[in-house]
């Protein structure tokens, strides 16, 4: 990985922690405890876009780390959670871009459906309450709007890096 690779991973790790950090303070009620839009995974479709698949991994998971050492929840339940649903949403998102079937909309609404899916595994396994399974068709109905959000966001981040401001925007597929 040459130095300027490394210094914009890192840039987008503390995006996504910044996202993550100010996300943590805007109390979003909703019928599901705990949903957030996950602003931060912005940093990570980004990174996958803009460079590969281990750039996703590396910019999601690290930030998953540091946002929970910062916040002090490091190996607690919420870090577990997040751990847990960034793993599969990492997979769910390198196997989608892989098949060159699904366009950035695709493969950012697969990334936040695995997320929860992930969530919801961890918090019946850690805590054996089954009836939050129940979640999960309002999780993921949830998942297709934060999906679109964070891909209509990082596609004109896209577009605008790759031309947008001086020539015709570039497709994002």
């Amino acid at each position: 990985m040459n130095v300027k690779k490394s210094v914009i991973l890192a840039f987008l790790v503390a995006v996504g922690i910044l996202l993550q950090l100010l996300e943590s303070f805007v109390g979003i009620f909703m019928i599901v405890p705990g949903y957030k839009i996950g602003l931060a995974n912005i940093a990570g479709l980004f990174a996958l876009y803009i460079y590969d698949e281990k750039s996703l991994a590396y910019v999601s998971l690290l930030r998953i780390f540091l946002s929970s050492l910062m916040q002090g929840t490091l190996f607690s339940v919420s870090f577990y959670l997040s751990l847990s649903g960034g793993i599969l949403a990492c997979i769910a998102m390198i196997i989608a871009y892989r098949s060159k079937v699904f366009s950035i909309y695709g493969v950012s609404i697969l990334g936040a459906c695995f997320h929860n899916i992930g969530q919801v595994i961890a918090i019946t396994w850690i805590y054996q309450q089954y009836f939050m399974q129940l979640f999960l068709p309002i999780l993921l109905a949830l998942s297709i709007v934060s999906g679109i959000l964070i891909a209509v966001v990082c596609k004109k981040v896209l577009s605008r890096i790759h031309g947008g401001f001086y020539g015709a925007p570039v497709r994002c597929s």
